[in-house]
């Protein structure tokens, strides 16, 4: 066996390697992957437990100071002889370069949500700024300053802290001054803080930042600019979607001082038929994840320790059937409860792990301290397969109606085979999680292969919006597989007065359709309310603030789900006020707490552990009521790998990518 290592996976690369998702919540997991091979030197790293560390290769120093005024300054020395893979060193102001420019309205244009450096003081005043002097901006981001060659400090705003997790302000990356700032644009400090040069905010005759086309460019850029990880990129394939990356030289190590040896790892695409088959022949030398349950007896059975190894453990994580929220019928919470009420997860589970998973009721995995501290107390729907409980729960949410106004009969054809809802004005003009006309007016049915066009009518002036759902789903995938049985061809979907379209695709263009992102296959208009696919924590670090729910416009981009909760309008967090005890809140609010209020308070109004978990319970329990998500298994991922490499130990915080660090070719 030569000195390199096959990695497969199911889930397809995209070649958004440089910065996956690109701020958003819906990393794709497998570039995430490249992404540990080739990003290093960070300030703080995880461990195998998924605790954040500091990185004694990188880091000379650090301390934190608690200032007069509340705030928090976090300064960082890094160590001298660093280099990137090209030979050019690496200094402060490389660690600088990512918060320096996702902070800006440059960023905002290239797509980005443009709040990488909220926390710090003076973010709003540059944020900003847009090339030009105006009152309320600045050039100068004040609370990043630049002090020498190898040094650098972060201040934390009075907002922003006191943080449940707040040693992770200091956590940075070093990048490439021109990946994300274009060539020759410098970060100065004249003891002010730091600013970038003018030419970073440079406009053409369109009167559009030059420098947004060059971040949209330089995001999939693979070949111009270096690396700083254990491994350097080759070659990629975006036909395959097959990358090769190469030992870098330069690295000397992660948090543990820990080289690789593997001279080359290939990461390829496989699809789960021929899995096995591809890693008998020498193919593929891991398959990683495993989760099918035929899948993953099918695998254990080659497992003998002499050709073949394997390692399991629990996944921090879970496979998931994600609604948008924002239009369509999935913006309304009774349908997304009415589709968990229609699919048997249990029997799901099963058929899809074979025994080894178990179904989950919210974001999280069984493993975690959090949940093993709160389920004896918690409370939660766990939405038991009952066609009864889904039609019910459609009719008072006002599913009641046929296509011509009329009240809906069970078992009529054509368009009336579906319920229809009256839209009350505003829901029929709502705005989508960025402001834009949510389309609810206009909204149809596609990959309508029976010519039956499901779509809102109006009727006497009032807007009748069909019980269609447009689910998109990736192939070939199992899971996809069973969904279309089990959900979307069900006779109880049918019976409950609801369709679901199924279209199929690649993950580039799912993951596309979540983001809205033009480049990766978004057409410009929302048109799919669900998907499946699959998340998961790299980190023990549980901070979901902005992610589900969101209370304005200005955190859109965090929600992959695109969800408001009508909490969070009544009430909304305010991170300026007095920090809330649970029991303040909850009466302050009249037992009424959103879930971005409560993904908020986990994290700044929290300072002891069980403070924590009393804020997590409530925020599992509201997220579980507005079901962004379907939760259809938590399993064990199964790792089966050539027995050639030696020292391959992975966890749920640990995948192959950062274990393969630590691994070897037998012989080499």
């Amino acid at each position: 066996m030569p000195n390199r290592a096959i990695l497969g996976s199911t889930t397809e690369l995209s070649g958004d390697f440089r910065y996956p998702g690109w701020g958003g919540s819906s990393a794709g997991a497998a570039d995430q992957d490249i992404q540990y091979l080739t990003v290093g030197y960070g300030t703080m790293e995880t461990n195998q437990g998924g605790a954040y560390v500091w990185n004694e290769t990188s880091v000379k120093e650090h301390s934190e100071t608690d200032n007069e005024d509340g705030t928090a300054t976090y300064t960082v020395t890094i160590n001298e002889g660093l280099t990137f893979s090209d030979g050019t060193p690496i200094t402060a102001v490389n660690y600088l370069a990512q918060v320096m420019a996702f902070s800006t309205p440059v960023a905002v244009a290239a797509g980005m949500p443009g709040t990488t450096g909220k926390a710090f003081v003076g973010y709003k005043e540059y944020n900003a700024y847009t090339g030009e002097e105006a009152e309320g901006t600045s050039k100068i981001f004040s609370g990043i300053r630049l002090l020498d060659e190898y040094t650098f400090s972060v201040t934390v705003s009075t907002e922003y802290l006191p943080y449940y997790f707040a040693y992770t302000y200091a956590a940075f990356d070093p990048a490439p001054l021109g990946l994300w700032l274009g060539d020759g644009v410098e970060i100065k400090d004249d003891g002010e803080g730091c600013y970038l040069s003018d030419a970073f905010y440079a406009k053409d005759d369109a009167g559009e930042y030059v420098t947004t086309a060059h971040l949209n460019e330089s995001r999939y850029d693979v070949s111009t600019y270096p690396f700083s990880g254990p491994y350097t990129i080759t070659n990629w394939d975006q036909g395959t979607k097959q990358c090769t990356l190469t030992l870098n030289p330069a690295f000397k190590g992660n948090f543990e001082g820990q080289t690789p040896s593997v001279e080359t790892i290939v990461y390829a695409y496989i699809v789960s038929e021929t899995q096995l088959e591809q890693l008998k022949t020498g193919a593929i030398d891991v398959l990683s994840g495993i989760t099918g349950g035929d899948e993953t007896k099918e695998a254990l059975e080659i497992v003998d320790d002499v050709n073949f190894s394997e390692v399991h453990y629990q996944r921090a994580g879970y496979g998931k059937v994600e609604f948008d929220c924002d239009f369509g019928p999935t913006s309304f919470p009774e349908v997304r409860q009415a589709i968990a009420y229609l699919l048997n997860r249990t029997e799901f589970c099963q058929a899809f792990t074979g025994g080894y998973g178990v179904v989950v009721d919210g974001p999280y995995s069984p493993d975690f301290d959090m949940w093993k501290a709160v389920q004896d107390d918690i409370e939660l729907i766990d939405y038991a397969f009952s066609p009864d409980t889904a039609k019910k729960i459609l009719e008072e949410g006002g599913w009641i109606y046929n296509s011509k106004g009329e009240p809906y009969v069970e078992g009529a054809t054509g368009v009336d085979a579906v319920r229809y809802k009256k839209l009350t004005e505003e829901e029929a003009n709502a705005k989508d999680i960025y402001g834009n006309d949510a389309g609810n007016k206009t909204y149809a049915s596609v990959a309508n292969t029976d010519n039956v066009v499901y779509k809102t009518v109006e009727i006497n002036g009032e807007y009748y919006m069909p019980l269609a759902i447009n689910w998109f789903g990736t192939t070939p995938n199992s899971v996809t597989d069973l969904l279309n049985t089990n959900l979307a061809n069900s006779s109880d979907v049918a019976a409950a007065g609801m369709v679901i379209r199924a279209t199929t695709g690649d993950f580039t263009t799912l993951l596309g359709n979540i983001y809205r992102d033009a480049s990766m296959g978004y057409g410009g208009t929302p048109i799919y309310g669900m998907f499946n696919l699959a998340t998961g924590w790299n980190n023990a670090v549980y901070d979901q603030k902005n992610t589900s729910g969101v209370s304005s416009v200005d955190h859109a981009d965090f929600s992959s789900n695109k969800l408001i909760d009508p909490y969070d309008l009544a009430f909304p967090y305010d991170k300026a006020a007095d920090r809330l005890t649970y029991e303040e809140a909850v009466e302050a609010s009249g037992d009424k707490l959103g879930m971005d209020y409560l993904s908020m308070a986990m994290v700044y109004n929290a300072t002891t552990e069980d403070e924590y978990n009393e804020w997590w319970m409530a925020y599992i329990e509201r997220w579980n009521e507005l079901l962004p998500d379907i939760p259809l298994y938590s399993n064990y991922y199964y790792d089966v790998y050539n027995a050639n490499i030696e020292n391959f130990v992975t966890s749920p915080f640990f995948g192959p990518a950062r274990a393969i660090l630590y691994s070897s070719i037998k012989g080499y």
